[in-house]
């Protein structure tokens, strides 16, 4: 039996086919201090994402944009696999200081009309689909609550962004505003509402097209390829919405647990309906408008309840389990508290709000800020739906049977609806749930190469 990597890469490899910077010094924040690390714990709890790439032998940078309306965002690059040679040293981009205007300079992602939030560069020459070391670009984006940390949390034979890297790209690990990696503004304090006053509109319509930008910018492709799960399915859609010029950019997106019709199943998450809709009320009413803080103490707590020899470890793989559908085949309970450590990575509240409104309503559309706002922002009393007809770039559909989040109706709804369906694959094992296309993703390279 296939594994779903093989189909996923050969997807990428073989549109790639037929068309006929390296590792770096660089200064990541820990989530703790090195001197407070259990000796029982995994060397890979506290450390953050560039810092897990780098403890499995690969380069890593660290890159930041600032999107049309001031979010600053890292990204993290894995230039290239283990193995590779020829390589040659790239300064990334030096961070701006929180809540400071910051100065873009070089090649960096800064202000634009388009809400792109690219800059225009004459001197830049393009390939159309391979770098000058002959290199596939790719972009890769994570779910609610997660981070780019999702992708290389496991060895390098099950994570993707390695696996990717090792099969010859130049991977790029997104984040959106709100998680551990987007929490600051040119201007805006996290610890205030106004910068929280977002759904996921803004993350499509700027953060994603700013990220595929400086992607563009920095490794001088025309077209890049586009893997997202869950959230960062929905967001490459609904970014056709507002910016379809970008499916020129795109040379093929791969949509792991395609998230954009999400309301046929029937999980965990809608029995407790009710309860978040108290919850919600009480954090509105409190001005709370960030959840799910990724923090040191959090951190050191997950890693500590989540411990393999933990009396509370259970619930952490209970949680696993709400998360996406039972499977206890693909845990492994030593790695437990770094995933806990660095997932949920936060959000904020109103993006909550968004995913919740797309299931009560049934459809795949923007915020819904009430009748009278409706006016203001869309002209409209009702919010806009984003039409699948706009994404004319080729998508493969990676799904399964057991996830708890996307249901297989929902996919084969969002199937019909998207001009160029250029793969549609069940994941073949029956305990495949919605956590683990980023957790579990082996592949044999020879042949997916063959």
């Amino acid at each position: 039996m296939k594994d779903w990597t093989t189909s996923l890469l050969v997807f990428v490899v073989v549109l790639a086919v037929s068309e006929s910077r390296y590792s770096n010094t660089t200064t990541p924040v820990n989530f703790t201090s090195s001197s407070t690390t259990s000796s029982t714990e995994h060397p890979h709890t506290h450390l953050n994402t560039a810092q897990l790439i780098q403890a499995r032998g690969y380069p890593a940078e660290v890159h930041r944009v600032i999107t049309p309306d001031g979010y600053i965002l890292e990204m993290h690059r894995i230039p290239h696999g283990r193995t590779a040679h020829h390589a040659h040293t790239v300064r990334p981009n030096h961070p701006p200081r929180p809540h400071q205007p910051a100065r873009p300079r070089g090649r960096q992602a800064g202000r634009s009309t388009d809400g792109t939030g690219s800059t225009t560069s004459s001197s830049t020459s393009r390939n159309s689909t391979r770098d000058s070391k002959g290199r596939r670009v790719v972009f890769i984006l994570h779910g609610f609550l997660s981070s780019s940390a999702d992708f290389v949390m496991n060895d390098p034979d099950e994570a993707l962004g390695f696996m990717m890297a090792d099969a010859g790209y130049d991977v790029w690990l997104g984040n959106n505003r709100g998680n551990y990696y987007g929490r600051q503004h040119v201007t805006l304090s996290p610890e205030k509402p106004e910068f929280w006053d977002y759904s996921w509109n803004e993350m499509a319509r700027y953060d994603v097209p700013t990220m595929l930008s400086y992607v563009r910018k920095s490794s001088g492709m025309e077209q890049v390829y586009y893997i997202g799960h869950s959230m960062g399915t929905s967001l490459f859609f609904a970014m056709m919405h507002y910016h379809p010029h970008i499916n020129s950019w795109v040379r093929a997106m791969a949509a792991l647990a395609p998230a954009g019709y999400v309301y046929h199943k029937y999980s965990m998450a809608h029995v407790l309906a009710p309860f978040f809709d108290g919850v919600e009320r009480e954090l509105r009413r409190r001005g709370i408008m960030e959840i799910f803080q990724l923090t040191k103490d959090n951190s050191n707590k997950a890693s500590k309840m989540c411990g393999p020899n933990a009396i509370t470890s259970f619930m952490c793989i209970l949680m696993y389990f709400i998360s996406g559908g039972p499977n206890s085949n693909y845990v492994d309970k030593e790695y437990l508290p770094v995933i806990f450590a660095h997932t949920p990575a936060g959000s904020g509240l109103q993006v909550f709000t968004h995913l919740r409104q797309m299931h009560a309503s049934r459809k795949f559309q923007a915020f819904d800020y009430g009748r009278a706002k409706n006016v203001v922002k869309y002209g409209s009393t009702k919010p806009p739906s984003f039409s699948f007809s706009n994404v004319i770039a080729p998508v493969g559909l990676f799904w399964s049977e057991n996830d708890w989040i996307v249901d297989p109706r929902d996919v084969r709804k969002t199937a019909k609806e998207l001009p160029w369906v250029a793969l549609d694959y069940r994941i073949q094992l029956r305990d495949f749930n919605h956590v683990d296309f980023w957790r579990r993703t082996r592949v044999t390279f020879c042949t997916t190469l063959s």
